[in-house]
């Protein structure tokens, strides 16, 4: 019933996400609705699946908030190729409230997500001061957001999150690439990538840690 309700408003919020990214007008967007028609349902899905990855209780508004901003910034990025302050600084700010409010009504975690903000942060602020250019700043200080809400979860979720983003980014990138969709010179926007990346960190880091482990052994 929970993951049911969540869904309805996340369709509502997939059309907000769509006309912040595009600045348009739901009517606009009512009339012709284009890139709406996918953002709404897959929002519903991750707003139904949101419960189900981190239970239901005092933490759950904090990463429905989570995943509203981080479809929007998505949008923004694939749109402009930027990630606005404007959405990502109070977007940080309020979803660091609710998830340290919760933590503390739950008794969860206070300074290990903290930490892994400022450690998700430091990583990819240095990575592109080597790549010079090859990261955006946006893309520097949206890690924290990321870090703080994967590590609240577990240090392993950090770690899958930095590596699936990686990953899916090589690995887009270069079919972009060999089938000359994209060149060289074109800017691929990796915000989408580092998303991508911690939404899988919550939903399935300790099966893939667990998974690792195993073949390690």
């Amino acid at each position: 019933m929970v993951s049911l309700v969540l869904a309805l408003v996340g369709l509502v919020v997939g059309v907000g996400a769509e006309g912040i990214a595009t600045s348009r007008s739901v009517q606009s967007i009512r009339i012709e609705p284009g890139r709406a028609l996918v953002v709404a349902p897959i929002t519903a899905a991750l707003f139904a699946a949101t419960p189900v990855a981190v239970g239901v209780d005092w933490v759950l508004p904090a990463y429905l908030w989570f995943v509203a901003v981080t479809v929007t910034l998505t949008l923004t990025d694939l749109d402009s190729k930027l990630i606005p302050n404007r959405i990502l600084f109070p977007g940080t700010i309020v979803g660091l409230v609710l998830l340290l409010g919760g933590a503390i009504i739950e008794d969860g975690p206070i300074v290990r997500p903290l930490a892994g903000g400022a450690v998700y942060f430091a990583l990819l602020f240095v990575l592109a001061l080597i790549a010079r250019g090859g990261f955006g700043f946006g893309d520097v200080k949206l890690s924290f957001l990321l870090g703080l809400f994967t590590t609240y979860q577990s240090w392993d979720a950090l770690v899958v999150a930095v590596f699936a983003a990686f990953l899916l980014g090589g690995l887009v990138s270069a079919i972009l690439l060999v089938f000359r969709i994209r060149s060289r010179k074109d800017a691929i926007p990796f915000g989408p990538y580092l998303v991508a990346g911690a939404y899988i960190a919550i939903g399935w880091a300790g099966a893939i840690a667990g998974w690792y482990l195993d073949a390690a052994a």
